[in-house]
């Protein structure tokens, strides 16, 4: 029990100083900048996330369960898996270069898309796919606190004012080489490619597998790097800036509920291989857990939005207010979300998985299409929320058919206590974040008033998160 919380710790350090170190970043560019360039960085960077997609198709995700196996019982070897990451970077990088390049923008507008596409090059070699199989969570911690340390510092120190924007992107690209040199040190010792790679047909075989797994990957992406494309192709890239600002608070958010799963769930798919009946009441309790705390954060955020923004990115970015406020839907719906795609994973149900993803980022991508047509940045905002409900309604129809528990208790007072206390703090005089505070205590009180956790649910949750 202790090593499980070893590497759950260094899971949730990585992810919380890596993500925390890129948010600070951001912040800084976002006042440096501007709305319009902090609008085409954030599109730069959604575009990067498409081709970064393609160039991985699902390998960091065969590479790690791969490297979990003994080396004699591994469909795929590590060589095999690098290789292939290595051909289809070079490949995306030639082509998006080449589609980039005849596209009718300006100079600096290419300039700044095409340097962070080629944070590809290190993004191939960086092995933090081989390091989760083998379960050394604090060697991916160091290399994303080093990532993100070296990337604000660079920011930091050398960008200045708006002609410094074609910087960051290089900036950015040596952040990512400073995390691939980091686990590549550590590499040396551990000889990964110690096995050597067979015939052709094992590349052709490793692309099949990967295209199914990735194209499930490519629809869960849908609502995060879809929409600021959008905004800035459809509308502007101040617009992209505006609702960038909005939606990196958002992600700040949700990390919390990344920790949660981190904390509370590592061990749910070998518990359900043994105790189903035990597995079912973790699940509960972990269900009602992310149900209000996914609410209260949303709460928080939605009521302090004013303030969150004033003090993080300054009176040139107040029309991100009521983006956020909209988008704190989106909180509560991924805190949900994650459970119950994190559970269909664990309870091996990987087709159930995919068919959720798919339909329900089809239907989201259609949306969101169609939304952004209005060329209105509050309407994309309203329908990326919408997005999200529509996912998490999909892969809780299946997770329901494997763990079937009482789902609506939890949301049918919590999600109605936390959007009346906004509607009635929001009118509020007192300051946003002093309401916010406020609204949580009576938020706590009612969920304690109504039970939604017993006794030993929460015992159970202190005992994870404490450990």
């Amino acid at each position: 029990m202790a090593r499980l919380k070893e590497k759950a710790f260094w899971i949730a350090v990585g992810d919380v100083a890596g993500r925390g170190l890129s948010f600070l970043t951001s912040i800084y560019l976002a006042r440096t900048l501007g709305s319009e360039f902090y609008g085409l960085i954030t599109v730069a960077i959604s575009i990067l996330g498409y081709a970064t997609w393609v160039s991985d198709m699902a390998l960091i995700s065969i590479g790690t369960r791969e490297t979990a196996k003994e080396p004699s019982k591994r469909i795929f070897r590590v060589l095999e898996i690098f290789r292939m990451k290595l051909v289809l970077g070079i490949v995306v990088l030639i082509i998006s270069t080449i589609v980039v390049s005849t596209v009718n923008a300006g100079e600096i507008e290419k300039q700044v898309i095409l340097g962070y596409l080629y944070s590809i090059i290190p993004y191939i070699a960086l092995m933090e796919w081989f390091y989760s199989g083998k379960q050394e969570f604090g060697k991916i911690a160091l290399s994303k606190v080093l990532n993100g340390l070296a990337y604000f510092l660079l920011v930091y120190f050398m960008v200045e004012s708006v002609e410094d924007v074609t910087l960051v992107p290089v900036l950015y690209t040596a952040g990512i080489a400073v995390a691939a040199l980091t686990l590549g040190t550590f590499a040396i010792k551990d000889k990964p490619f110690s096995l050597p790679s067979r015939g052709v047909q094992v590349y052709s075989d490793l692309l099949k597998t990967s295209s199914i797994l990735g194209l499930g990957k490519f629809f869960a992406q849908i609502v995060h790097l879809l929409p600021p494309i959008l905004i800035g192709g459809i509308m502007s890239l101040k617009a992209a800036g505006l609702y960038g600002a909005a939606f990196r608070i958002v992600i700040i958010a949700m990390m919390i509920d990344r920790v949660f799963v981190n904390l509370l769930l590592p061990n749910l798919s070998s518990l359900w291989s043994i105790d189903r009946v035990m597995a079912t009441k973790r699940i509960e309790a972990v269900f009602r857990l992310v149900a209000a705390g996914g609410a209260l954060i949303a709460m928080i955020t939605a009521i302090g939005a004013e303030q969150i923004i004033q003090i993080l990115y300054g009176a040139q970015y107040a029309e991100s207010v009521i983006l956020l406020q909209i988008l704190s839907i989106l909180i509560a719906a991924t805190f949900i979300n994650s459970l119950f795609s994190f559970g269909l994973i664990a309870t091996n149900r990987d087709k159930e998985y995919f068919l959720a993803t798919c339909f329900g980022g089809t239907i989201s991508a259609i949306l969101i299409f169609s939304f952004a047509a209005f060329g209105d940045s509050l309407k994309v905002a309203i329908s990326v929320s919408a997005a999200e409900v529509i996912i998490t309604l999909f892969t809780y129809f299946w997770f329901r058919k494997v763990v079937p528990l009482n789902y609506l208790k939890p949301l049918l007072i919590c999600y109605p206590v936390a959007i009346l206390l906004f509607f009635v703090f929001t009118m509020s005089p007192l300051m946003p974040l002093l309401n916010a505070l406020i609204a949580s205590i009576i938020f706590v009180a009612v969920t304690i008033k109504f039970g939604i956790f017993s006794r030993e649910q929460y015992d159970w949750a202190m005992e994870k998160i404490s450990g």
